[in-house]
Order: C-alpha cells, then sequence, then structure tokens
C-alpha cells in the first residue's frame, strides 16, 4: 500500500471518503490488497470452524453464515490493529527507515477494508435470504432477526476466546475446552430460534440450495 504516498497517486472521492484510484497499476494494487485481505480473513475463519466441536445443532448453512460473521469480526480487527502505533522493534525500524519501509496510505487502507466489509456483509445477507426463502421465511421479520443475530454472537463469542491464538495453535489451546461448552450453549440458542423463526410461518418449503444459491442435493 506504501506505493500510494507519492504525490500523483493519491485521490480521494469528496462523495464519500474512499481512495479512488487514478490509473490501471494503482487499481491493480489497491484490488491485490483486498484479495490478500479477503483470503486472510478467511482463512483465519476456516481455521477456528475446524475446531468447533462436532455434532453441533446448526446445520451447513449456519456455519457458513457463521464463517463469514467471524472473516467479518477478523477484518475489523485487523483494521483496529492497523490504525494503532507499532512500538515493537521492526516498527521501530520500518519507522527510522521509511525510506526504506514506506508507511501505508490511511486513505488506501480504509478503502480496502470498506470495500471488504461490504463483500462480506453482501454475502451474509444473500446466505440468510436463500435459507429463508427455501423455508417460506419471512427474511425481514423478526423471527429471522433474531436467528441471524443468534449466529453473529455464537461468532462474536468465539472470536473473544481465539483472537489472540495463532490458527496453527487452535486445536492445543488450553481455550478449546472453554470453547467447546461455549460451542455447544449457543449453536443450541440458534438451532431454538431458528424452529421458532419456521414455526412461524407454517408454510410449504421450496427445495433446498446451498449457502450460495445452488440447489442441494436431496
Amino acid at each position: 500500500m506504501a506505493d500510494f504516498t507519492s504525490d500523483d497517486a493519491t485521490s480521494t472521492d469528496h462523495l464519500n471518503g474512499l481512495y479512488v484510484p487514478e490509473n490501471e497499476h494503482q487499481l491493480r494494487r489497491v484490488q491485490r490488497q483486498g484479495e490478500e485481505l479477503d483470503k486472510q480473513v478467511r482463512a483465519w475463519a476456516e481455521s477456528v470452524i475446524r475446531v468447533l466441536p462436532r455434532g453441533l445443532p446448526i446445520n451447513s448453512h449456519e456455519v457458513y453464515v457463521l464463517s463469514l460473521f467471524l472473516a467479518q469480526q477478523r477484518r475489523l480487527n485487523v483494521q483496529m490493529d492497523s490504525r494503532q502505533p507499532d512500538y515493537s522493534v521492526v516498527g521501530a525500524i520500518k519507522h527510522a527507515l521509511s525510506f526504506v519501509f514506506p508507511q501505508e496510505d490511511p486513505a488506501v487502507a480504509a478503502t480496502t477494508h470498506h470495500v471488504l466489509a461490504h463483500r462480506l456483509d453482501s454475502e451474509i445477507e444473500r446466505a440468510c435470504a436463500i435459507y429463508c426463502r427455501d423455508h417460506g421465511v419471512d427474511a425481514r421479520s423478526d423471527p429471522a432477526l433474531d436467528w441471524r443475530v443468534a449466529i453473529r454472537f455464537m461468532a462474536q463469542s468465539i472470536y473473544s476466546r481465539l483472537a489472540e491464538i495463532e490458527p496453527r495453535k487452535m486445536a492445543t489451546s488450553p481455550h478449546r475446552f472453554e470453547l467447546s461448552k461455549v460451542a455447544r450453549d449457543l449453536a443450541t440458542e440458534i438451532e431454538t430460534k431458528r424452529r421458532e423463526m419456521i414455526a412461524a410461518f407454517p408454510t410449504d418449503p421450496v427445495g433446498p440450495t446451498s449457502p450460495l444459491g445452488t440447489p442441494e442435493a436431496a
């Protein structure tokens, strides 16, 4: 992101405050930074999903939405960390040698996070809407919102326990026992909200589809 700090590389859209690349080279770099961040947060979320206890009373659709909420939470944490001064030895060296390690342009970073946040939110909306449609539920109803909030709360609770743990160490973390109990309790709450949601709309559901909108095998 550092390359964007040159005089001819910084532009801001005054309508929304977002960085606007002025040529194809800048645009490719912004896109690459966004793709790297996207892969990073989704990979972290998948690492969490893999260490969850087996037999949780949530279906594959809910696991998918949970992973998206986890990725969004991870993205937010990365963004907050990037705004904090780096007082580490490496950070001090980079600051002293800024001509070798140019500083990150805040406008570019903000735009990267904004775009990814919107993408993840859109995927969450779509996944929840598909599940509600398949079960004859109004996605904007209170029962549907309660179900969605239960999934988000589970993601937030899990994140607070694993945020500082490297993915490769999650399976052996001492927090895994606490995580197991919390995950089971919150998954049961999701199941309860799902049952209440579907019971509130006693209609014939359409054929089930995957979280991505494609038909699932019977």
